[in-house]
């Protein structure tokens, strides 16, 4: 398993709200995925992506991306195609919002983690439709967290995980009060997670997959872009 990271510049053609940072930057990469053929479909289908972005940076103060400045965004991905895909197309393309300037690619080191941290909020869709914390217990929520995690552990490197050992020793809240989440016409709720990685070799593999996937819901829409701290 080997993640693969594109930051790219892009020159910004009108304002952009950050609340709408993450649609816009979907957007952009689901224009250039529709181009091809085979990613019109992996992009339609029903599945896991195996990639995540984060916002535009630098973050300014007012919370509004100023039109004719220059931002970046990063793409991790787990699908080296995908990425050779994307870092060939990103900086020829442009949209109503943002045209592309540069992109780079790097892979990110497998080392031992102490802890990973959300940089955009997760998002963790329940049967009833509302904020876990209306619905679940702590317990609960974690619960389906790691469910999530198997689940995208079986996909990407089809093994069977032993679901007996931990992924996390413990798991903080860093947000006080709900972080919203745009997502198509609705805003959804969400949390900033800091997770401090076991040191068993399942758990470091997952935290290692979790920078590519991201932890929850929505990750290609851009929920739960990681960082991360080596130990």
């Amino acid at each position: 398993m080997k993640i693969y990271e594109i930051t790219t510049k892009v020159f910004l053609m009108e304002d952009i709200v950050a609340q709408k940072a993450s649609t816009k930057i979907a957007y952009f990469i689901d224009s250039i995925l529709v181009k091809d053929d085979v990613y019109k479909d992996f992009h339609g289908e029903n599945k896991l992506k195996g990639y995540t972005t984060d916002l535009l940076y630098p973050m300014e103060k007012d919370g509004l991306y100023k039109k004719h400045k220059v931002y970046a965004f990063r793409i991790r991905t787990l699908d080296q195609e995908l990425a050779d895909y994307l870092l060939k197309n990103l900086s020829n393309h442009s949209t109503k919002e943002m045209k592309g300037l540069v992109a780079e690619i790097r892979m990110i080191k497998k080392r031992l983690f102490e802890k990973l941290y959300t940089i955009t909020p997760v998002i963790v869709k329940t049967q009833e439709h509302c904020y876990w914390k209306e619905c679940l217990s702590l317990e609960e929520y974690e619960e389906q967290l790691k469910k999530n995690l198997w689940k995208k552990y079986r996909n990407f490197t089809e093994k069977e995980p032993d679901e007996s050992l931990s992924i996390w020793d413990s798991l903080v809240f860093k947000n006080q009060g709900v972080i919203p989440f745009p997502y198509k016409n609705i805003t959804l709720p969400g949390d900033k997670l800091e997770l401090f990685i076991s040191n068993n070799e399942q758990a470091q593999e997952i935290a290692y997959m979790m920078l590519a996937t991201g932890l929850g819901d929505l990750n290609s829409r851009g929920a739960s872009f990681m960082g991360y701290r080596y130990l």
